[in-house]
């Protein structure tokens, strides 16, 4: 896919929608800085910025540094793209980092064994938004279908994250390995969406 463009930045905000956690939870809905920074730097991008694209490249690489999934390898991808002034390559890239950054809210949820389950409800609906706002548009134009696909498998992530309940009431024990079969189709519907994406 190499047209970011025309229904990309899809923004919903649809929620996950069970009686019991919304009634345990408030959660607030902020935004991936790595989708700010794939926003601002297409913007840039499309008014002919390089040195601001390059600089934006620069700062989601770096946000990812130490993390689970570091992005160093996407720095030659930047290098040709931003050279070549190609816009929708660019934002290909950028769109990678984006991924990235879904992925390692989902990983970092497995790598911590949904022990938090607030923390870990945070990250599935801030991952899940981001994929709305950024993938979600390209991903229905060329395969409805593998979109709602993708929602159902964040769902299911959701839903195996268990929850305490509200004074006792409603309370569901963590599944782990539910959660991660539902990530591994997650990751799964998205390279088969997305195929030069890395993490």
């Amino acid at each position: 896919m190499r047209k970011f463009f025309g229904g990309l930045i899809t923004v919903s905000l649809l929620f996950f929608l069970n009686a019991a956690n919304a009634s345990a939870y408030s959660y607030a809905i902020a935004e991936d800085p790595m989708a700010v920074i794939f926003k601002a730097a297409v913007n840039a991008a499309k008014e002919g910025k390089w040195d601001q694209v390059s600089k934006k490249a620069s700062e989601g690489i770096a946000m990812q540094k130490g993390h689970l999934f570091e992005a160093n390898h996407l720095q030659p991808s930047f290098q040709d793209m931003i050279g070549k002034k190609d816009v929708s390559g660019t934002a290909e890239v950028f769109a990678n980092l984006v991924y990235i950054s879904i992925v390692e809210k989902l990983h970092r949820n497995q790598k911590e064994k949904l022990k938090d389950i607030k923390n870990s409800k945070d990250r599935m609906v801030l991952a899940r938004k981001t994929y709305l706002d950024i993938l979600d548009g390209n991903v229905k134009k060329e395969n409805p279908a593998r979109s709602v696909a993708i929602l159902n498998e964040f769902q299911k992530a959701f839903d195996k994250i268990g929850n305490p309940g509200l004074f006792g009431i409603g309370k569901k024990d963590p599944d782990p390995a539910g959660y991660e079969q539902a990530v591994k189709k997650i990751e799964e519907f998205l390279l088969k969406a997305f195929p030069g994406f890395k993490a």
